[in-house]
């Protein structure tokens, strides 16, 4: 009996650790992103890209967008948002939020933006309010 015990643990040990193996640490697919490439301080006020200032924002949306904002915690205690559920969560050069009333599907609402200043390879906050 504690053999047949052993034995049971031990397979469900195994196939946790591949079910865990394959679910963390592999590429995903973006399903829904996008990339500009800009001068200036912001995307939302960025020019054309000039051969001293580029940097690139990449804007990430849906389930993708969840994964990382809920990597990113905790929540900012101040939002550009005012509406009652919406969040926003914020570390160095990764900015997201969701939108609570977007919120009908599993990671509709969400959406997360990186920037890298290209010059010199340092991330950048790349969104403002």
């Amino acid at each position: 009996m504690r053999k047949t015990i052993a034995a049971v643990l031990a397979a469900l040990g195994v196939v946790s650790l591949a079910v865990a193996a394959d679910t963390l640490g592999t590429w995903q697919s973006l399903q829904d992103g996008r990339y500009k490439i800009f001068s200036g301080d912001t995307v939302a006020y960025g020019e054309a890209p000039t051969a001293k200032d580029r940097k690139l924002a990449i804007v990430v949306k849906g389930l993708g967008a969840k994964e990382i904002f809920d990597s990113i915690g905790p929540d900012a205690r101040e939002t550009c948002s005012s509406e009652k559920g919406d969040r926003e969560r914020n570390k160095g050069a990764v900015q997201c939020m969701y939108t609570a009333k977007a919120a009908n599907d599993p990671g509709k609402g969400y959406r997360c933006w990186i920037g890298v200043d290209l010059m010199n390879g340092q991330g950048i906050p790349t969104v403002s309010c």
